[in-house]
């Protein structure tokens, strides 16, 4: 595994690397990756501390920051990440599509790292390699997306049902969803499917509904227009003060400052909004 900070080299032009690469902003970074998930469309995300995001290999991307060391980057090699994933009992197929994230641990990890890189201090060649083996078996137990043939057999949602579940949630985040009622439509006891489902996606299906929540507003925040009121109800909140303080708590940053700082990294203003503020929460 490598330190280092962010340099000129990895700003700007496109970047496709054989390594799972974690992004930790201090508090100086303004930083921001876009990338593209298969053939969907281009997406950013906003990077600032106490938020980590986690880059999976071969994705291709870009990032942007202001000048300066203001972002760790910590580099575990594919092949190397591999192994630690299978040793673990994880299968490292595809890892959850990157996005700004809060994660204690890897921040805990990172923030002693960086001391090190600050003092110059030269990094103990068995130090780096337990710290890169616990960075990722962390990562492939907390972001690794299970092949499809070891979910039964690890207690988990058939695929079927869990497409079931993601399209359902998708089609209803502007309305209030219950465990219940995702439960009945894959024909399960809410308790049951409550279990099932973390061991699918490693998120309980709160949680799950709840960060979906967050990555529509922010599709909507920095895509559209739309009133804040209006993002709101689009993606199942009550009232735009409850929907404020939860995208601050998981996003980093006010709704409203995340659409500043979404238009600033693209250089232009937000398109005029294309979806409706027709979600009753």
């Amino acid at each position: 595994m490598s330190i280092a900070y962010l340099d000129a080299a990895d700003l700007g032009g496109a970047r496709l690397r054989n390594s799972v690469d974690i992004l930790i902003p201090t508090d100086t970074a303004n930083l921001s990756a876009t990338y593209r998930i298969g053939q969907g469309r281009e997406r950013i995300a906003v990077l600032r501390a106490p938020l980590v995001s986690i880059l999976p290999p071969a994705l291709p991307h870009s990032l942007s920051d202001r000048p300066g060391s203001n972002t760790l980057l910590l580099s575990i090699a594919a092949p190397f990440f591999d192994r630690v994933a299978r040793a673990v009992g994880v299968d490292p197929a595809v890892l959850f599509e990157p996005h700004a994230t809060a994660d204690p641990l890897i921040r805990e990890m990172g923030d002693a790292a960086e001391r090190d890189v600050r003092v110059q201090r030269p990094p103990d060649p068995d130090y780096m390699e337990s710290l890169a083996m616990v960075l990722a078996a962390h990562v492939a137990r907390n972001y690794v997306i299970a092949k499809t043939t070891n979910v039964a057999s690890c207690g988990g949602l058939s695929p079927h049902k869990l497409r079931c579940v993601r399209n359902h949630i998708c089609e209803h985040l502007g309305e209030t969803i219950r465990v219940g009622q995702l439960a009945e439509a894959v024909h399960l006891s809410p308790f049951h499917f409550a279990r099932m489902f973390k061991q699918s996606t490693g998120q309980s299906p709160h949680l799950y509904v709840l960060m979906q929540r967050i990555e529509r507003a922010k599709e909507l925040l920095a895509e559209t227009e739309t009133a804040l009121v209006d993002v709101a109800a689009n993606v199942g909140f009550r009232t735009q003060g409850h929907f404020t303080g939860v995208f601050h708590r998981y996003a980093g940053f006010t709704p409203g400052a995340f659409r500043l700082n979404a238009r600033e990294t693209t250089g232009s203003e937000a398109p005029v909004a294309r979806v409706p503020a027709d979600g009753q929460p």
